[in-house]
């Protein structure tokens, strides 16, 4: 049968080390003949002694003169030239990268052939894996208990999940890591990783499905924290809560709660939604509500809940448009008509639906002052009948004030009376 390359190459190292070993044997037996023949009185000069003692001295060694005046006057060695190496491709025998092994622990050398292909080399143990401390040795003594794993994963997810058909194939995977090292709740989060790599255990890694969508996130380079196994499961319990309390139990799975997370809303982001906006949505008048539902369409409250925490926007910015809308809904009211930038003006100046609604009740009935106005050659606009309203804009209450000295003056000479000194809105309003 033909030799595989890994066979040629270890047969090819074992005839290389037989040499070696025959050098060092007849290498051996040199020094030998030496040591006999310096011990030998007949063939040693009483002159030579000197020289071979501090040859001794010097390196150790019993030497004989003409050894040490080689070392002490080396021959001189042309240069040997030195062929060019061609460096387009890697030599051949040079490991490139390894792959994953069969089994947990394992991995398989890739080598270059020297021809710009490659081949592969035996399933190997892993003996180092890299880290902070410059790696740790594999240690196959340390092994992982089936039950202690399974404990801590109930401790981390429930006793029904620890009980899944998965399970198994994740000890698998977290074994190897655990005995290179690493914790049982590191060698938990590594199998996550492996698992998605090798298509393992499919219902564990949807199960954390948000975890590996906030990683890619992680990846294009987003500034965003990646959670472990425990700190998703924490997450999740604690949305659960918050949306339990706020009665909508239905939502709090592991599905819609993984969503959430996977969307990088946080657990006090998920809060401020709920406690501050929903609850103001939960909470508003009927016709508030029905503008709402247009902005966040659904036809219950959960509905409502549910685009919130699925749509794109942050708490901040989804608490600026719903503050806006709460506007624009008490001057629709009013049968007032204004613009998204009119709205999130007023908004930001701290109005609610009621105080809104007052005062737009008041530009409502300035737009009578806006008709008295035209027969003056005044003209109020509606933005300046709100600046009056909502800002005390000093200009368009004056614009009003004599409108309303033009409307006395009017009614006045009607009546036959003097004008009156009254220079208030009350007859605009």
């Amino acid at each position: 049968m033909a030799q595989t390359a890994a066979q040629k190459k270890a047969a090819a190292q074992k005839a290389a080390n037989q040499q070696l070993l025959a050098k060092a044997e007849a290498a051996l037996s040199k020094s030998k003949a030496k040591l006999s023949a310096l011990e030998n009185p007949s063939t040693v000069k009483a002159s030579d002694y000197a020289t071979r003692n501090a040859g001794f001295e010097a390196t150790g060694e019993i030497r004989t003169p003409e050894e040490i005046e080689k070392i002490l006057n080396p021959p001189k060695v042309a240069a040997t030239p030195v062929a060019p190496v061609d460096t387009k491709f890697p030599r051949a025998g040079t490991i490139i990268r390894y792959k994953a092994g069969s089994l947990p622990g394992t991995r398989i050398a890739v080598y270059a052939d020297g021809k710009g292909g490659e081949y592969e080399g035996a399933e190997e143990l892993i003996t180092v894996v890299p880290g902070s401390g410059g790696g740790n040795l594999f240690a196959p003594e340390r092994t992982l208990a089936s039950d202690t794993f399974k404990n801590t994963l109930a401790l981390l997810m429930g006793n029904l999940e620890a009980s899944q058909p998965w399970v198994q194939e994740i000890f698998n995977l977290a074994s190897g890591f655990y005995k290179t090292g690493s914790t049982i709740e590191e060698a938990l989060n590594l199998s996550l990783y492996d698992a998605k790599a090798k298509g393992m255990a499919p219902a564990f890694t949807k199960r954390f499905d948000g975890v590996f969508k906030l990683q890619e996130r992680l990846n294009k380079g987003e500034a965003i924290e990646v959670p472990t196994i425990a700190e998703f499961i924490k997450s999740e319990s604690a949305i659960g809560d918050v949306l339990r309390q706020a009665g909508m139990a239905d939502l709090a799975n592991q599905e819609f709660l993984g969503t959430v997370l996977g969307l990088g809303k946080s657990v006090a982001e998920v809060t401020t939604l709920i406690d501050d906006t929903f609850n103001r949505i939960d909470n508003a008048p009927e016709a508030l509500k029905k503008d709402l539902q247009v902005a966040f369409p659904g036809v219950s409250r959960t509905d409502i809940a549910k685009a919130m925490l699925l749509g794109p926007e942050g708490a901040k910015a989804l608490n600026k448009k719903i503050e806006g809308l709460t506007v624009m809904s008490a001057a629709k009211s009013q049968g007032i008509g204004i613009d998204t930038a009119t709205s999130a003006d007023l908004a930001a100046r701290g109005y609610d639906y009621t105080q809104s609604l007052t005062g737009f009740g008041t530009v409502k009935r300035l737009e009578r002052g806006q008709m008295l106005g035209k027969m003056s050659g005044i003209d109020l606009t509606q933005q300046e009948a709100i600046a009056s309203t909502f800002a005390q804009d000093v200009k368009a209450q004056d614009k009003i004030a004599k409108i309303a000295e033009e409307e006395v003056g009017r009614f006045s000479s009607r009546s036959g009376r003097l004008a009156s000194q009254n220079r208030s809105t009350a007859g605009l309003i």
